[in-house]
């Protein structure tokens, strides 16, 4: 009892019970803050293409709060530590000018991430390709975009880096299959039998599919192929396994058919020495 006199009249456990309440607090209000928003803007409520805008939104807006309110905890701990902080607000301008002079990026990246959450860009779950990286948006803060490749790798790009973006999940995609035949098969049947398949697939497919397939004829020709392309208009996440899918029904219909596909040929060419001529041969057998 003694030492918890002594540090009562010292003020030290006033002191460490302050700064638990503060922290306790801090959190409580963090998660009434959380709940808000959630209630707020209640995602489960909005449509299937706005339920990803706002769950992205929300995600912003818990990290604005949670830095915020943890900022100004911190503020309140170091007053009750007895820490003055007016001469730290009251020099804020000369630490404005030091951080805007050092965090430059920082801002660009901040003012990047607001521009492409409110202008509705970008969203979490989209597939998207910045640059060279192209998978699905994980994670979205005023600073980074997190995606993540089709192998697994996470990739963390900064909002001020990102110039161009392309993103597979608006509106809708084409899918385009190209395949080669070779020299000599009937063109105009092979461009039959791809609008047959391209038919059939979407007929299959009706969700998939939103207008009908079209074979746009030949393509380009080479020396020994002719290349026939067929066009399908598809909603957004279908286009991988459309392209894969018609391919593969293109490939068992040339089969069916007996049309020959254009494959890569190499020819090899043996060196040696040149063949005898017929009456060299027969003055070395008259020897």
């Amino acid at each position: 009892m003694s030492a918890l006199d002594s540090l009562w009249r010292t003020g030290t456990l006033s002191t460490l019970l302050s700064i638990a309440a503060i922290i306790v607090g801090a959190r409580l209000v963090h998660a009434l803050a959380h709940a808000v928003l959630r209630r707020w803007l209640d995602p489960e409520r909005r449509s299937a293409d706005q339920r990803a805008q706002v769950r992205t939104l929300l995600t912003v807006l818990d990290s604005l709060a949670r830095y915020v309110i943890y900022f100004t905890a911190l503020s309140m701990i170091l007053t009750e530590l007895g820490r003055d902080i007016r001469p730290l607000l009251a020099s804020a301008s000369v630490i404005g000018l030091a951080f805007a002079l050092a965090g430059q990026q920082f801002v660009r990246d901040v003012i990047g991430g607001f521009l492409l959450i409110f202008e509705g860009v970008v969203r979490i779950g989209d597939v998207v390709t910045v640059g060279d990286v192209t998978g699905e948006v994980e994670r979205m803060s005023l600073r980074t975009t997190q995606i993540r490749r089709y192998s697994g790798e996470l990739v963390t790009i900064p909002n001020g880096q990102i110039q161009q973006i392309g993103n597979l999940n608006r509106g809708f995609m084409r899918a385009l299959v190209a395949v080669g035949v070779a020299d000599g098969v009937d063109v105009r049947r092979a461009m039959q039998i791809v609008h047959q398949v391209g038919a059939a697939w979407a007929a299959t497919h009706p969700a998939d599919v939103l207008d009908a397939p079209e074979v746009q004829g030949i393509m380009s020709l080479g020396a020994d192929q002719a290349s026939i392309r067929l066009v399908v208009k598809v909603a957004p996440g279908a286009l991988k396994p459309a392209e894969r899918d018609l391919l593969l029904s293109i490939k068992d219909a040339f089969d069916a058919a007996g049309i020959e596909m254009w494959t890569a040929r190499k020819v090899a060419y043996i060196a040696g020495p040149p063949p005898e001529s017929p009456a060299a041969e027969s003055q070395a057998a008259g020897e």
